[in-house]
């Protein structure tokens, strides 16, 4: 017999405390963690099997902060065919992520070089490019969605124009020699991989790792995705939003139950919304169109995530 509705809710109230540790310190031990949610350190352990192999946690994983001498960028793009190109862009040199969407743009791409892609078939073209800056993922709400919602237009009800917001900080340099590379690329998908092993086959000294996580946080930021239905059982939305008061913004995409993840591109923020249902939807659009009205957004681009490459 499976979970009565009772342990189900038990079970999703663990998961989600496991994920907000793991948000606010990814490198927390087992035995930390247990202590903290009230559970065994077995009962962690099964848990967190249990989140990956459903999809309903991710990462942590680190993205790597813009720098003076080290770039991403975000290409927003439109091609007549965006499957065909979705496909094509395949294994292209230096292209770090691809998605497919529907909406002001069809195609999105994340390259470590700035790219022209006008020259490819079926190119139509560039909605938005910019460089890409720190990724933000703020830890969940475990509330109903209609709570979430109400506690959104406070923030957007309450907001004040004349509270002018700090700009984004300077940026440092990256001086990194091969055994930090062959680190971030052993590490970034998940930081809480098994060191000595990895260190092994990566063949990098362990002071090695330590000098590189004393300096990590200067370069990198670490993203804690939860998705309690699982990744793959919502829609995925993504705004383009140009604002003056980003953190404004950020905080107000905290308030979901699933993760947001925000994105700084050029002088905009690419917000990664996952909804679970065509009222969710509509509420998102309705919302951001009152963003805009009470000049918390300038304004704002749209389109409903089809495949990614993750």
């Amino acid at each position: 017999m499976g979970d009565s509705v009772d342990d189900q809710t038990r079970r999703r109230e663990k998961y989600w405390r496991i994920a907000g540790e793991l948000n606010e310190n990814p490198f927390m031990r087992a035995k930390r963690i247990a202590s903290k949610v009230k559970i065994s350190r077995k009962t962690v352990s099964v848990y967190l099997e249990e989140m990956y192999a459903e999809n309903i946690l991710i990462g942590p994983w680190m993205s790597l902060k813009p720098h003076r001498n080290y770039k991403e960028y975000v290409h927003l793009l439109k091609f007549s065919d965006p499957y065909d190109a979705f496909k094509g862009l395949k294994g292209f040199p230096h292209v770090l992520y691809r998605g497919m969407a529907s909406g002001d743009w069809n195609t999105l791409l994340i390259t470590d070089r700035l790219l022209d892609f006008s020259q490819l078939r079926g190119f139509e073209c560039v909605v938005y490019q910019g460089v890409r800056g720190c990724v933000y993922t703020p830890k969940t709400e475990n509330c109903p969605w209609d709570n979430c919602l109400k506690r959104m237009y406070n923030v957007i009800e309450g907001f004040d124009p004349s509270n002018r917001e700090l700009k984004r900080r300077d940026l440092a340099g990256l001086e990194w020699g091969e055994d930090e590379w062959k680190l971030y690329s052993a590490f970034r998908a998940n930081v809480r991989k098994k060191i000595t092993p990895v260190l092994k086959k990566i063949r990098v000294r362990h002071e090695a790792y330590q000098q590189w996580m004393e300096t990590l946080e200067e370069h990198c930021s670490i993203q804690t995705e939860f998705y309690p239905d699982g990744f793959y059982n919502y829609v995925g939305l993504c705004f383009l939003l140009d604002s003056d008061y980003e953190e404004t913004v950020k905080r107000l995409f905290s308030f979901f139950p699933a993760t947001s993840v925000v994105m700084e591109v050029g002088s905009e923020l690419l917000v990664f919304v996952k909804a679970d249902g065509s009222d969710m939807i509509r509420d998102l659009i309705c919302m951001v169109i009152d963003m805009e009205t009470v000049g918390m957004v300038n304004s704002s681009r749209f389109a409903v995530m089809v495949f990614e490459n993750r």
